[in-house]
């Protein structure tokens, strides 16, 4: 027999073939959330050396985490999402086991959940999931009249609270008599003690483990009333309830509760915001050093987001390039920086210093000046446009899914250039609008449902017998924007051929 490998050393991504980066756009789940304290790591790791029951485990937990923010109790979840999921199938069932066994077959049970319109968001699927109806309100004549009908919970989006068509202690006073438990999803805010949205009336919070707190990354928090926290536990793995499939496992409990000790104990928030500013302004000095370029460090107005920025700027008359296309250089490049899709424009980007290490400042400003210095004003410029193809009429569309195939259908008007339509899928119609250059095509479309929009964005070509290229598939909602949600579930082929 050969030798035994020795993998202790290899770099556990090198070796699969996958390239980390330098994360500049803060805590989204999609680049892993942040990096783990060392207080976490080293209580997972004691954790996974011994044996414990689990609801247990739980009681414990629970009851620490009651002293550390103050709410009733608290439950460790995997994930915020789950949080809401299981917190739905309590307010569906209370503690029933014959109710809970049941989801999401809500026959017979209380099944509605009143959301403000302009607070829906994608994550409300793990509320629908339990078999909820959503029921849409806008005003609180509407409010007042949908929690009059069989009404299970009312849900908030947190950042979205003062939006509502009332205060919260205003639908707390509404709900209250009704016995209608409010949950708030806080999963990408600070926590606090006291919690803020318990003190004004919530029954329910969620927060997320795995972003600021730096505990682990598929671990959420459940804050709030004790019997309600202790039927969404009932609801929740290891039990055989709906929430089964949402396992926590023991480290990562314990590693959760670490982050909550260490957030509201020995970490400083001040040193962080100090450490933060310095980061950006270590960036602002490099990147400035170019003509042309400017930064600025912009403090958070958001109470919920108390992380600075830095927005850089350039002049396209000297630097021609967009900030979409500094991003791809920049993560396509060597080391490899990530910057954040969502607020860049054509001529500036921003960044967020949350989970950037000692020595990353100065490369990213480096890397950063880089890549703005080797694009000089009319770099990929368009040329002189094209005669465009005649792309009017109805087409009859097939998509190659990653497995199995749908059948679409464009109606397009075009006038030069420009499209307009309709683009219709399995189960929606909705507007679209592209544009033709020669024979290149590009069409997008959104298609709102529940909390989001799905987002096409279809690109290719144009022949003699009809068309085909690839599509972009994936989701745009108003706490998910940006292009790397509307690509979220990928790529697929398409080919269209005219109906007339």
């Amino acid at each position: 027999m050969g030798a035994k490998s020795d993998r202790s050393n290899v770099d556990v991504y090198a070796a699969i073939g996958v390239r980390p980066f330098v994360n500049c756009c803060g805590t989204r789940t999609v680049y892993g959330g942040s990096l783990m304290l060392p207080e976490v790591k080293r209580a997972m790791e004691q954790a996974a050396t011994r044996f414990v029951n689990i609801d247990e485990l739980m009681e414990g937990v629970g009851r620490r985490l009651a002293e550390l923010t103050g709410a009733g109790f608290g439950i460790v979840t995997s994930g915020a999402a789950a949080a809401l999921c299981v917190a739905t199938a309590a307010c569906l069932t209370g503690g029933d086991p014959e109710k809970m066994l049941r989801l999401p077959n809500t026959a017979g049970l209380k099944r509605r959940v009143v959301m403000m319109r302009n607070g829906r968001f994608p994550y409300d699927h793990a509320i629908r999931m339990t078999g909820a109806e959503v029921v849409e309100v806008d005003s609180r004549a509407e409010l007042e009249a949908a929690l009059d009908g069989e009404v299970a919970m009312i849900a908030l989006l947190g950042k979205r609270a003062a939006d509502a068509p009332a205060p919260l202690e205003e639908i707390a006073a509404m709900a209250r008599p009704r016995r209608i438990p409010i949950l708030v999803d806080a999963a990408s805010e600070h926590p606090a003690r006291p919690v803020p949205y318990l003190a004004r009336g919530a029954s329910l919070v969620a927060y997320s483990g795995g972003k600021y707190l730096r505990g682990p990354q598929p671990t959420g928090l459940l804050l709030g009333e004790e019997a309600l926290v202790r039927a969404a536990w009932l609801n929740a793995a290891p039990h055989h309830a709906l929430g089964r499939a949402l396992k926590i496992g023991k480290e990562e409990v314990i590693g959760c509760l670490a982050a909550v000790e260490h957030w509201f104990g020995a970490r400083d928030h001040e040193a962080d915001r100090r450490r933060w500013h310095d980061d950006l302004a270590e960036i602002a000095a490099e990147v400035t050093t170019l003509p042309g370029v400017t930064a600025e460090i912009r403090d958070s107005t958001d109470p919920t987001e108390r992380v600075p920025s830095l927005e850089i700027r350039w002049d396209n008359r000297r630097i021609g390039i967009g900030g979409l296309e500094l991003r791809a250089r920049l993560f396509a490049g060597e080391p490899r920086v990530l910057l954040d899709d969502r607020p860049a424009t054509e001529r500036s980007v921003a960044i967020n210093p949350f989970n950037l290490e000692r020595s990353e400042p100065r490369l990213v400003g480096a890397r950063i000046r880089e890549v703005l210095a080797a694009s000089p004003a009319g770099a990929g410029r368009a040329g002189p446009a094209r005669t465009p193809a005649a792309a009017a009429g109805r087409w009859q569309v097939e998509i190659e899914f990653v497995h199995g195939r749908g059948r679409h259908e464009l109606a397009l008007e075009q006038s030069g250039a420009e499209l307009t339509g309709t683009h219709r899928t399995a189960f929606h119609a909705g507007p679209c609008k592209g544009r033709v250059e020669g024979a290149e095509v590009e069409i997008s479309s959104r298609h709102r449902f529940e909390g989001t929009s799905l987002a096409y964005r279809f690109t290719g070509t144009i022949g003699e017998t009809g068309m085909a290229g690839e599509v972009e598939i994936g989701t745009e909602g108003q706490s998910g924007p940006g292009p790397v949600n509307r690509r979220e579930f990928g790529t697929a082929r398409w080919r269209a051929s005219r109906r007339g």
